[in-house]
This record gives C-alpha cells, structure tokens and sequence, in this order.
C-alpha cells in the first residue's frame, strides 16, 4: 500500500496536469482519471482501469501512454484555436 491515502482531488485551475486514483474497494479495480484543461479552461479527461493481474510496469506503460495521448489531445485543441492548425 502506499503511505497517501486516495484523496478526491479537483483538477487544477490552471492548463497544468493533473490526476486522480481511486480504489475501488474489494474488486480490486484501481482507476486513474487523468485531467488537463486546455486555453479556454475546458476540462479534458481520460479514465484508464486496471485490475488486480496488472503489473505495475504494464501500469505504468499504460499510464505514461494515456498521457501523452491526452496531452497531444489538448495541444491539438490550443494550436488549432492559435490558427497554427487549420
């Protein structure tokens, strides 16, 4: 276990990155939900769930992974309203 408990955190205010993990009780289901906002403030999400035969280096691949693809995502999102995207 680790020594921080599973805290329901907001996602930042600002375009930074943030993250969630929840437990989900006796089923073994730990979810991640990533956050990010892009330039006008709206909330971008991904949830990711992974079950008790998940390695952790299988986790953190996937982890790793889902942020990257929500951070191209977003970035998509500001150069297309900066025009640098058509």
């Amino acid at each position: 276990m680790s020594r921080h408990p599973a805290v329901r955190r907001s996602p930042t205010k600002n375009t930074g990155f943030s993250w969630g993990r929840f437990p989900m009780g006796p089923s073994g289901i730990v979810v991640y939900r990533l956050f990010r906002r892009d330039h006008a403030g709206a909330l971008h999400f991904l949830g990711l769930n992974f079950y008790r035969h998940d390695t952790r280096r299988d986790m953190a691949i996937a982890l790793r992974a889902a942020c990257h693809r929500l951070r191209d995502q977003v970035d998509g999102i500001d150069l297309q309203a900066m025009g640098v995207l058509g």
